[in-house]
């Protein structure tokens, strides 16, 4: 089954496990963004696809008839999870005042912050990324959430390299269509375009204008290295599955 194929299935499975939990007679009744739901009172299985769009930037004005004023433009990264079963998607804005780069310690921090605080309760779940494998091919902190009981499964799956075309980028058009007519001064103001551009858009700040640190960053690498040993030809496989039934040990396939 080519990866594309397992990607729709998997989604598929996840959505409808999803629905059936959260129907209540005919009315689809999924937690509001933003609940934090108890683990394992949700769905026995949930689909996850993650990335990082863009950077925009502010100030940003729809009209802007010749040079900006400042030399240049104040940067905000943004870094999405997905959940394809509801759907919506968890937008972190990370101003360059909490920029800490795209390397694998952002983005397992980031990943562990949405399965703590937005996930919706599952057993198991099911994660996909693009390829890029500085990024996202550090799993070490997926093994230690089932190690520690947080989950019972997480299997990490990573799209071909030039088929990287994926839930998260819906959700980013929808958003930066929005952020091109709108007027940006602040960060709350792409805040409120998030919130704005649709439905399946909800916006998760990782520092606030005042400096508050609200998503904080963690050396999960340096950590967690002293327990785990590094996989041999980790670029080679496309999935990683971690259980409680085998605490320690990722299977391996390509």
């Amino acid at each position: 089954m080519c990866e594309r194929s397992y990607f729709r299935t998997v989604v598929k499975a996840c959505k409808d496990d999803v629905r059936k939990h959260f129907t209540s007679g005919d009315v689809f009744l999924p937690p509001p963004a933003g609940s934090v739901v108890s683990s394992r009172s949700g769905p026995a299985c949930v689909h996850y696809s993650f990335d990082f769009a863009q950077q925009v930037h502010y100030p940003h004005n729809p009209f802007q008839p010749g040079p900006m004023y400042f030399k240049t433009a104040r940067k905000c990264a943004i870094f999405g999870v997905c959940c394809e079963g509801i759907p919506r998607q968890v937008n972190y804005l990370i101003d360059e005042a909490f920029n800490t780069g795209k390397g694998a310690n952002t983005v397992i921090s980031l990943l562990h912050h949405f399965l703590g605080h937005h996930s919706l309760g599952e057993a198991e779940v099911k994660l996909h990324a693009d390829n890029c494998s500085g990024q996202n091919k550090n799993n070490m902190v997926l093994a230690w959430r089932v190690m520690v009981g947080l989950h019972d499964t997480i299997t990490m799956s990573f799209m071909l390299v030039g088929h990287t075309k994926f839930s998260p980028d819906w959700c980013f058009g929808l958003l930066k269509q929005k952020y091109r007519k709108s007027y940006v001064s602040c960060l709350q103001d792409i805040v409120d375009v998030v919130n704005q551009s649709a439905d399946v858009n909800t916006a998760q700040l990782v520092g606030s204008q005042e400096g508050e640190v609200l998503v904080p960053m963690y050396d999960w690498a340096s950590y967690l290295g002293e327990y785990f040993r590094k996989v041999p030809q980790m670029k080679s496989y496309h999935h990683f599955t971690f259980s409680h039934r085998t605490p320690g040990e990722v299977e391996l396939k390509l």
